[in-house]
């Protein structure tokens, strides 16, 4: 407990931290992730601190000699502290430019939330999904609710008019990938109806001027059987549906679509209606604009909390700034992967960042730990950093075993058949194993630069 107790407790108020970040989401998923996620660490945390000790002390343990030390880890660890002792400035200056480099990647980073390419090309619904878009012109729907604010509001000519305006206006709209391919609303069901009632007549499928010829037209189509009346219209005759058919499309690319559309229709009912949106598309095009920025509250408030946390774990601020230098580079390392292999920052990708922050700490806190101690013992930087069980003797073991234990935790994920799933093991994983490397080298090497003799 007094060796390592402060550090168990760092490592899991950090790695809560990231966790809680994103309890703040506005998404509700990512929102109870953070707050579950983040109470079970804590809870975990007790229980080794209270728990794990009780256990121990009821069992009787026989009494072991000393055990000898894996001289090949010995060896291997004391390498490692050589070389970045050695090279301090070399390993610096690297890591600088190849932070530089990273971020360069970041600014290329390109948004995207395509729950349909999650699925492999051949898998049964994505292919039916893809196959109602072609055949049907489209699978997803946007739905326009016009308000009059008034009892048989619709009956009024010049209202049904401009939804008819509205309609022609979105069957003309294509983007690219995005298309409308159909509209369905009240506007179709009268013209239909008041075409039936002369004869059939092409000439009469269009709104009648009248507004009590509107209502008797409407009051017949109800009274005939069909229940569809209901489908476009509520039972007062004040609010109107627009049903827009539209593709599976990456809900990036409706954000710019959506508002053009809300631009034009909010100009053609002006203040004669109020108009809203809702249906599928909104949905996917809202989670995502949501995701992006809660994701960016979570990077600042995990970045915050655990930069505190290490301020307060060393003792000193400007130490334990620099300490997060190390943290930052598994994250863009993240990015430069991404970009490099054209993987979405989507979603899930983007709970990545804080989750390996909150991780990667942990190794930081550990060397730390155990530097900050024997440098207040009068060990210089390089005995600090090398002799023989001291910080990095003792400590590498278990940077080591936490590291490759996470890691294997999230390449679980490699069996994931879908590829959300998939690039999130990945990218955690690799995370892991860069915060691994960053603490090896580039801690020591900073130290040895920034600290005193």
């Amino acid at each position: 407990m007094r060796h390592s107790g402060f550090a168990i407790v760092m490592t899991s108020l950090t790695t809560a931290a990231g966790m809680w970040s994103f309890s703040f989401s506005d998404v509700a998923p990512v929102a109870n992730l953070g707050i579950f996620a983040s109470a079970s660490i804590v809870l975990g945390l007790l229980f080794v601190l209270v728990l794990l000790p009780a256990m121990l002390a009821t069992l009787k343990l026989k009494h072991k000699p000393v055990a000898s030390y894996n001289k090949t880890m010995d060896a291997f660890l004391h390498k490692i502290a050589d070389f970045s002792l050695n090279n301090a400035k070399s390993i610096v200056i690297i890591s600088g430019v190849m932070i530089i480099i990273a971020t360069s990647f970041v600014v290329q980073m390109k948004f995207s939330h395509h729950p349909l390419l999650w699925f492999e090309a051949d898998n049964p619904v994505r292919v039916n999904v893809e196959t109602i878009d072609k055949e049907l012109n489209g699978s997803m729907t946007l739905e326009i609710v016009v308000d009059t604010g008034r009892e048989n509001g619709l009956y009024e000519p010049a209202m049904l008019q401009k939804i008819e305006r509205t309609t022609d206006y979105l069957n003309t709209l294509k983007d690219g990938e995005i298309f409308v391919g159909k509209t369905i609303t009240l506007v179709d069901v009268l013209k239909e109806t008041n075409k039936v009632l002369n004869a059939n007549n092409a000439a009469f499928y269009k709104i009648p001027v009248n507004k009590e010829l509107i209502a008797q037209e409407l009051f017949l189509f109800a009274n005939s059987g069909s229940d569809d009346l209901g489908d476009f219209v509520d039972s007062g005759f004040s609010k109107a549906r627009i049903t827009v058919k539209v593709p599976f499309v990456d809900a990036i690319k409706y954000n710019q679509f959506l508002s053009e559309v809300k631009t034009h229709v909010a100009q053609e009912f002006g203040t004669n209606a109020n108009v809203s949106f809702t249906g599928v598309g909104i949905l996917l095009a809202s989670i995502m604009e949501k995701s992006i920025h809660s994701s960016a509250t979570s990077y600042v408030l995990a970045f915050g909390l655990i930069a505190l946390m290490m301020i307060l774990l060393i003792g000193n601020i400007k130490i334990g700034l620099i300490s997060m230098i190390p943290n930052i580079l598994p994250m863009l390392s993240i990015a430069a992967i991404m970009v490099g292999f054209g993987i979405p920052f989507d979603m899930f990708s983007m709970l990545v960042g804080a989750i390996a922050l909150g991780l990667a700490v942990d190794d930081t806190v550990h060397f730390m730990h155990n530097f900050n101690r024997y440098r207040l013992e009068g060990k210089n930087v390089d005995e600090a950093t090398r002799l023989t069980r001291l910080t990095l003797i003792n400590t590498g073991r278990a940077i080591i075993t936490t590291s490759i234990v996470l890691a294997l935790g999230f390449l679980v994920l490699l069996s994931a058949s879908m590829t959300n799933m998939f690039n999130f093991g990945v990218l955690t994983a690799s995370a892991i194993f860069v915060a691994l490397i960053a603490d090896f080298l580039l801690v020591p090497a900073m130290m040895k630069i920034l600290e005193k003799k």
